[in-house]
């Protein structure tokens, strides 16, 4: 996702990719969550280990907005499969919401920012993702010091990706004001 808003600036990217997600490692021991929202964490992971930002230091200040027209639907076909049994899982439950795949990742890593889930294609969300993530950063004061935008996508072939962006507010230009 190409993100463009004047005031925003993306200073790492990262993803993961795999065939079955229900291989990407879990984070947070004991805690079932949608094999999605463990493959979004692991680019989020990556995106911050490729950054020279600090992003883990300031983490109360970390916004998060994902992206998924395809979410949590793994999970959510667990949890209808068990309907005609009288047998859902409480957990399954829970981790079926689409939002999920925000909450593992402000979970995993201490994020504590404002948070967003746009149910919907990348491609349909790019304006309205550059849009929050600039007012996040740039509000008076800023709701957030960073903000990592993760989309979760599945192609034709049934290859699972998650990307991760991390921005931040652009640095001045430099130039001089005239009044």
């Amino acid at each position: 996702m190409a993100l463009h808003h004047p005031g925003i600036s993306i200073v790492a990217t990262a993803s993961a990719q795999l065939l079955d997600p229900k291989s990407a490692p879990r984070r947070i021991p004991g805690v079932y969550a949608d094999p999605g929202a463990w493959l979004v964490a692991e680019a989020v992971d990556a995106a911050i280990r490729s950054s020279d930002t600090d992003v883990l230091a300031c983490a109360t200040n970390v916004g998060v907005i994902g992206i998924s027209e395809y979410a949590t639907r793994h999970t959510l076909r667990l949890v209808a499969a068990g309907v005609p049994r009288d047998r859902v899982s409480l957990m399954r439950f829970a981790a079926a919401s689409p939002g999920s795949l925000v909450g593992v990742t402000c979970t995993a890593f201490g994020f504590q920012g404002p948070t967003l889930m746009l149910s919907m294609s990348c491609a349909a969300a790019e304006l309205a993702t550059a849009a929050v993530a600039a007012d996040w950063l740039g509000g008076n004061p800023p709701m957030a010091s960073h903000v990592i935008t993760a989309t979760y996508e599945v192609t034709e072939h049934g290859l699972h990706i998650a990307r991760c962006s991390l921005i931040t507010r652009q640095a001045p230009t430099g130039r001089s004001r005239r009044t």
